[in-house]
């Protein structure tokens, strides 16, 4: 991050190990090492937003969509239909089935003929109390089925809210009736089902396997009445269920992206195609790797609907800038340190050039007991000389290590806070762009209405 400074690799007190002063990638489509952080920091918010949803009487749901898919199909087709196209300099960006799960006046309500009211005022969004839901996309791929990528949302359902965008607040809740879901389901199948065959008819899915839905139960703490614990039914996390892709190991032949990567290693590494993980020869792998990452650019894989995080106090954002944020915040967190290196830029370059910066890591454990800085250096350095680095190295003591920690925190706070303004800038230019539009749309019904009056009364002005 600072070339001037080099990067600190120091021990925690609890004899674990962290590097401080590193960039990170923070694709979390493609870099198992930071979707590994950044769907753990990710999960937590999820479990924090589903946890105070419930807490405040609130209702939810995990809701699955699926489509029907053959090996034939590219992901990037699927994708779109799923989430819709992206847009380029050249084409508009099309919705998906997903975006028209929450449009329509069936959805929302209908207005009166006139313009001036609503004949329908309570839309299913309305009965059903819908608050917002989080959508994390997940994709498998076999050599049988080919691709199937899939949606988890978790949807807020029960809750009464005034106010428009970033000023709405809940006001109320309540627990939808059986009717108005049954309304609320049956509805988001068939939207489900006919857009995408409007999409492709091959991509159909069948009602039982197109769209599920499992409402979330709670569990009252056994040591603490106020906490509760939100799960599914069967007992997984739902925040785990929607944001730790990288855990799971796809079912029925099939396997997830990073089981790709890791099969690609195996086998360029040398290892038998029988011993490696994953399925299939290296060719297939390293195509289906490619295609993944073509399909996945410019995606968002974890994304929540605008301003339900300010609707139950839930700070961050869903960019790659804010992913990047969660990634420095989990550097911070490593907790007290007490003895460290600093290395340099050139040296930490070596380091890596020779692919030792693990072992670096590593060295700087305390699994042995020894916590003295001099003993944590000098293990670092033996694997520096390994990369010719050694004298790039400079024992850190403990308050050396500690006021290292404290700029970097500051460092951090410094972008949280350039990340919260951003955010507000860009909310404050859409509500002012939005309000420019609507202003538009009055003028020019205004217009067309004194133009008709006109054509019928020549007279009039």
């Amino acid at each position: 991050m600072d070339p001037a400074s080099g990067v600190i690799v120091a021990q925690t007190a609890a004899g674990t190990s962290v590097v401080l002063g590193l960039m990170r990638c923070g694709r979390i489509w493609l870099c198992p090492v930071c979707a590994a952080t950044i769907r753990h920091k990710r999960a937590e918010e999820i479990t924090a937003a589903v946890v105070e949803w419930i807490r405040r009487g609130g209702t939810a749901y995990l809701v699955t969509f699926t489509a029907r898919h053959g090996h034939t199909d590219r992901l990037a087709d699927l994708m779109d239909a799923l989430q819709g196209t992206r847009k380029t300099p050249d084409t508009p960006r099309r919705p998906g089935a997903y975006q028209r799960l929450i449009t329509g006046g069936t959805w929302a309500g209908r207005r009166a003929t006139d313009g001036r009211g609503h004949a329908d005022r309570d839309g299913i969004r309305d009965r059903i109390g819908y608050i917002g839901m989080i959508r994390a996309t997940e994709v498998t791929v076999g050599q049988i089925n080919g691709w199937h990528p899939h949606i988890h949302a978790i949807v807020m359902v029960g809750g009464r809210t005034e106010g428009e965008r970033a000023a709405k607040q809940v006001v109320a809740t309540f627990e939808p009736t059986e009717a108005a879901l049954s309304e609320w389901q049956g509805h988001w199948r068939a939207v489900w089902t006919r857009t995408l065959r409007g999409i492709n008819p091959d991509f159909t899915p069948d009602d039982r396997h197109g769209v599920d839905f499992k409402r979330l139960e709670t569990e009252r703490d056994a040591n603490d009445l106020a906490e509760y614990i939100a799960k599914t039914q069967d007992g997984k996390a739902p925040a785990l269920e929607l944001a730790r892709a990288d855990l799971k190991t796809a079912a029925h032949g099939n396997v997830a992206p990073f089981e790709l990567l890791g099969r690609i290693a195996d086998l360029t590494g040398g290892m038998a195609e029988d011993e490696a993980g994953g399925v299939g020869p290296l060719e297939w792998n390293l195509a289906r790797w490619h295609e993944y990452e073509r399909a996945t650019k410019g995606r968002r894989a974890i994304e929540w609907t605008r301003y339900l995080r300010q609707t139950l106090g839930i700070d961050g954002g869903d960019t790659e800038d804010d992913d990047l944020d969660l990634l420095l915040g989990a550097d911070a967190e490593g907790g007290e340190l007490r003895a460290g290196v600093a290395v340099t830029e050139d040296g930490w370059t070596a380091v890596t050039r020779r692919a030792l910066d693990l072992a670096a890591t590593q060295a700087a454990e305390g699994k042995d007991g020894n916590t003295d800085p001099a003993a944590v250096g000098e293990r670092v350095r033996e694997v520096l000389a390994l990369a010719d680095a050694a004298d790039s190295v400079v024992v850190l003591t403990s308050d050396e290590v500690a006021e290292a920690y404290a700029d970097m925190l500051t460092a951090l706070a410094l972008r949280r806070e350039q990340a919260a303004a951003r955010r507000r800038r860009e909310q404050e230019q859409e509500i002012l762009h939005k309000g420019g539009k609507v202003s538009l749309r009055h003028e020019a019904r205004d217009a067309r209405r004194a133009l008709a009056r006109h054509a019928t009364d020549p007279s009039s002005h």
